[in-house]
Order: C-alpha cells, then structure tokens, then sequence
C-alpha cells in the first residue's frame, strides 16, 4: 500500500483520505502533547465536540484557522510553511529588457 504522504502518491489521494490523515495526525499530535480531548478544546478555543469529531474523522472539513491553532499548541506550526511554498517569480513576468516584474493589469477596463 502506498504511503499518503511521499513525494508524489498523494495526487493519487481523495481530498476525502487526505482528511482522514491529517485528522488521524492531529490525534496522535494530542496525545503526543499528554492532552485530553477537553485540555486541547481549552487550549485551542475549538469546541470539545468539534475535537471528538476531528478525531474520529466524523468531519469532511477542517478550518484553516481551527487547523492553526491545534498546530500552534502542539508545537508543530512550522508544518504550515511547506502548505503553500513560496515560488521564484514566473519568468513571463520579468520584462527581458529591464530585468522588472511586469506589473499586471486589472481586469476592469473602462468603457468607452
């Protein structure tokens, strides 16, 4: 069976099972930390049924901001650097002559 997160099998992977391991991790992440169910809802400002839901992957959705403050908690918040990795700038937007970014136009225009 094919681990879900190595370099490239997770494209292989629903959103759905995506979910369900990181709501399996947070769970191990809390007993890691020694908490109870209701200390990390305490800790996090997350509701102890939203915790028991996440953790028995009862939910199809997690929060960005309830994602955050588990993690921040945890101590584990630097894991958030790798979710959307900062990019080099496109080189279509470098203007060869000048070595500037382009800057782009809005996609409002006026109507003459």
């Amino acid at each position: 069976m094919k681990r879900l997160y190595e370099k490239y099998t997770i494209y292989e992977f629903s959103d759905e099972e995506i979910v369900k391991e990181i709501c399996k991790r947070i769970k191990s992440l809390r007993l890691s930390c020694c908490f109870s169910q209701q200390e990390l809802a305490d800790k996090t400002g997350v509701s102890i049924i939203t915790i028991k839901r996440i953790e028995s992957c009862m939910i199809s959705d997690i929060s960005l901001s309830t994602l955050l403050k588990i993690l921040r908690i945890s101590g584990t918040l630097e894991g958030v650097v790798d979710l959307v990795p900062e990019l080099p700038d496109s080189p279509f937007l470098i203007n060869e002559k000048t070595g500037n970014k382009i800057k782009r136009f809005s996609s409002k225009r006026k109507m003459v």
